[in-house]
């Protein structure tokens, strides 16, 4: 039940590394500090390999040399795995098209490109990597017998936790400049993140079932997952909702920081990818010390201090006071028609809770209940678009994948 009444001032000092914008670092370790921070978790997986060859398999290089594939572009948790997909096969990974039966070459298509019949149906492309919701989408669309013109069928290679289990992909970062001048702000806006989250996985249940719940909460879920992921309009047919189905049970969401990573944690899988960046040429700043600068990026402590001022096991509980709503306005980055990020969709939209629970005010949004404003930029494409606006400091706050954050702010940009 939704508790009014809950007025809580939050009386503490953080600290982190200062910065309003980002900088070119020098050699020195000590004066390289990212003006960034990864605050929590949004997703871990719910990406996959499509392609017109039906027999090709992820652990075997028979077929894969001389393909052309499509990925998000360079520097994308997907690209990245694809790049390590050719070198465990021994192969190169170079961008264009070509035959070399050595080499798989890749292009860089934006994923909501990707679904289109032009794209696909080129014959430029025999296959993809990309996220959800584009990824269900891709194998839905494209299967046997599909009327998309001359488009060919896209068959299932592998969703990547089967190339890297547990891997983590979309992160909320905050700008370290902002959370200095804005501590309570950030921990609200994070509060009603956990809170959806929380709420999202609940709805959802049980991933194994072959067909989506009927509850209420999942309709909602549903409503939210079709008009901002799959940009649906009106209600979705049964083979829709099907496919909105099968891409939601296929993402592990979470926001605790090391959820379900394996190899030690996210610090050192950080540094890893920091010396396999620069290994890349995609980090062309040296970073002396990559544990280090791992350890300055990702912040623990907002997310514990968040997590201390829950209301109870359940998280039923609502950081509401009528008198402060509108405390402050948080500038938020996302990726557009991503359905890694809903449960930011879920704490943005302003009827669901409403819906399900009359006593919760009406056109209110989860975040607007915890008195943050949310300002959302213009949606981008992919991370790289989010890192642009955290660097002419048009954000505050963003959502997206691990490898654009750690490449942009290694190199200083």
């Amino acid at each position: 039940m939704i508790n009014k009444t809950i007025a809580v001032t939050i009386g503490f000092m953080l600290f982190f590394a200062a910065g309003t914008a980002f900088i070119v670092m020098s050699d020195s370790e000590e004066d390289r500090s990212p003006t960034v921070s990864v605050l929590a978790m949004v997703n871990a997986e719910g990406s996959g390999i499509f392609s017109s060859d039906k027999n090709l398999k992820i652990d075997d290089p028979a077929g894969w040399g001389g393909k052309s594939f499509m990925t998000p572009g360079a520097g994308s948790i997907q690209h990245e795995m694809l790049r390590s997909l050719a070198s465990d096969f021994n192969m190169s990974f170079v961008s264009g098209t070509g035959s070399d039966p050595n080499t798989i070459y890749w292009s860089a298509v934006a994923p909501a490109n990707m679904t289109l019949a032009e794209f696909w149906g080129s014959g430029n492309f025999d296959g993809g990597i990309v996220w959800e919701p584009w990824y269900t989408q891709i194998i839905t669309k494209y299967r046997d017998g599909h009327s998309e013109g001359d488009a060919p069928v896209a068959y299932k290679i592998a969703t990547t936790d089967k190339l890297e289990k547990g891997h983590p992909c979309c992160m909320v970062v905050a700008d370290n400049n902002f959370m200095k001048n804005n501590e309570e702000l950030t921990i609200r806006f994070l509060l009603a993140y956990v809170h959806a989250t929380e709420w999202v996985n609940r709805t959802i249940g049980d991933r194994t079932l072959s067909t989506p719940p009927a509850t209420p909460e999942y309709l909602e879920l549903e409503r939210v997952a079709w008009t901002t992921a799959f940009g649906g309009d009106g209600t979705p047919s049964a083979a829709e909702k099907l496919m909105i189905w099968n891409a939601v049970r296929g993402i592990t969401y979470a926001y605790e920081i090391e959820s379900g990573i394996v190899g030690g944690g996210l610090k050192p899988y950080t540094a890893a990818l920091i010396t396999k960046f620069h290994n890349s040429g995609n980090i062309v700043e040296k970073v002396n010390d990559p544990v280090m600068f791992a350890d300055k990026l990702i912040n623990y402590d907002m997310l514990s201090d968040t997590k201390s001022k829950w209301d109870g096991t359940e998280m039923e509980g609502i950081f509401y006071d009528p008198s402060q709503l509108s405390f402050g306005t948080v500038r938020l980055g996302a990726l557009q028609n991503d359905l890694h990020q809903i449960a930011i969709r879920v704490a943005m939209d302003k009827n669901l809770f409403h819906s399900l629970n009359p006593g919760f005010p009406a056109n209110t949004s989860l975040f607007d209940a915890y008195g943050v404003n949310i300002s959302l930029a213009a949606l981008q494409p992919n991370g790289p678009g989010v890192m642009n606006l955290f660097a002419t400091n048009s954000i505050d706050i963003g959502v997206l994948g691990l490898p654009p954050v750690v490449i942009r702010t290694a190199n200083g940009l």
